[in-house]
């Protein structure tokens, strides 16, 4: 018999995002009345606009094989769109088009770190960004941002966290759990440390169209001269809710996205036709719908972070400016955010992350991708739930 999975495969967690999400899913097919606060998606459906564009795709036989980076108008649409909405500038040879902002992530590393190298990430990080760092045979070191800083990681960690192994910088503004912003002083600051310590900058700017306290800004933006040595990774996932359809874009120098066009060559190939087609709908189309959705998430926001406010054992450090997540202080209640998470699922059938994914073991991940009024009721139960803790 053949020996068993390699080490790396073995040292891989699986996403607490997405086991909670499918636990919650298959109590609600059981009847019960899960409120799902675990949620990583908008709970809008995708524009009937974008969705036609698919079906005329569909009908017009765009059904084949595309370039693997993509289309070669949706590739330019995407340059179009990062000048329009972030002021970047970016030639079609400088982007690919992948199967999910995901993929462009996963490329990026797979194509910059090799053994040994190590990649610092803020903390709390989205779930996927160490595990992606280990399948490349890096090293993730975490910067432990501070509840009091409202979880923005701030240059001095940054300049204190470099060693002589430190390869690159993973940014993530708006941030995944915490919804927390990075202001052009900070980017510029930290865009400066990079530059003094030849780092390759990864931005992941997936949430930048779901801003609410103002414009996200990139750190290409405010510092153009990180251009040699920085990629930007973003999609359509989020702002146009079309999480189902997996296209994201990767932008950065020539050199590195010609690298990961070809990763991408022999991993998946193009991503599917049909998507694409609908992406480039998204991205020429009418605005509209973006920006209506981020004006109710910030709605949403407000009426999350006054009812947290009256939750006794729970904090929340600071309103989050953008995403569409809360990272709540759970230490009150004396549980840790497994057993905690656990718990509130199983009986008070409300469904939210446990902070331990995201590097936290203190703090619970409540999203409001969810009917104003179902949240408030999930509110409640955790509320009731806390309450009754000893």
């Amino acid at each position: 018999m053949p020996s068993g999975l390699t080490r790396r495969i073995e040292a891989v967690q699986p996403s607490a995002t997405l086991k909670i999400t499918a636990l919650a899913k298959q109590m609600r097919a059981q009847g019960k009345k899960v409120i799902n606060l675990a949620g990583g998606e908008p709970d809008f459906d995708t524009p009937a606009f974008i969705k036609q564009a698919a079906i005329a795709a569909i009908e017009g036989g765009a059904t084949k094989y595309t370039p693997t980076t993509g289309l070669p108008e949706l590739k330019q649409a995407v340059a179009d769109a990062f000048r329009k909405f972030s002021g970047l500038s970016f030639s079609p040879a400088q982007v690919a088009v992948t199967s999910g902002a995901k993929q462009a992530l996963y490329n990026a590393i797979q194509a910059l770190i090799q053994e040994g190298d190590e990649v610092l990430m803020p903390s709390p990080y989205w779930v996927s960004y160490p595990e992606m760092v280990r399948l490349a045979g890096g090293t993730p070191v975490e910067v432990r941002t501070r509840p009091a800083d409202g979880f923005r990681l701030t240059a001095e960690q940054v300049a204190s966290a470099c060693t002589s192994k430190t390869r690159c910088l993973l940014l993530n503004s708006p941030a995944n759990p915490t919804g927390a912003v990075l202001n052009e002083a900070t980017l510029k600051a930290i865009g400066r440390i990079a530059l003094e310590k030849g780092l390759w900058v990864i931005s992941d700017e997936i949430y930048a169209r779901l801003s609410f306290d103002g414009p996200a800004r990139s750190i290409l933006a405010v510092l153009p001269e990180l251009a040699p040595q920085t990629l930007i990774v973003d999609g359509v996932s989020k702002a146009y809710a079309m999480t189902g359809w997996r296209i994201g874009f990767l932008a950065g120098p020539e050199k590195v996205v010609a690298a990961c066009g070809r990763l991408q060559d022999h991993a998946t190939s193009c991503p599917s036709h049909i998507s694409q087609r609908a992406a480039l709908a998204a991205l020429t189309g009418e605005q509209g719908p973006v920006e209506a959705m981020a004006r109710e998430f910030k709605k949403r926001r407000d009426l999350l972070v006054e009812r947290v406010g009256r939750i006794r054992k729970v904090k929340l450090a600071a309103a989050p400016a953008g995403a569409f997540y809360a990272f709540l202080d759970i230490s009150g209640t004396g549980l840790d955010a497994d057993a905690l998470a656990e718990r509130l699922l199983k009986e008070a059938e409300v469904a939210a992350v446990p902070g331990s994914g995201f590097g936290w073991t203190d703090h619970l991940r409540v999203s409001f991708c969810l009917d104003t009024k179902e949240m408030l009721v999930g509110l409640d139960r955790l509320a009731e739930f806390t309450e009754k803790l000893k």
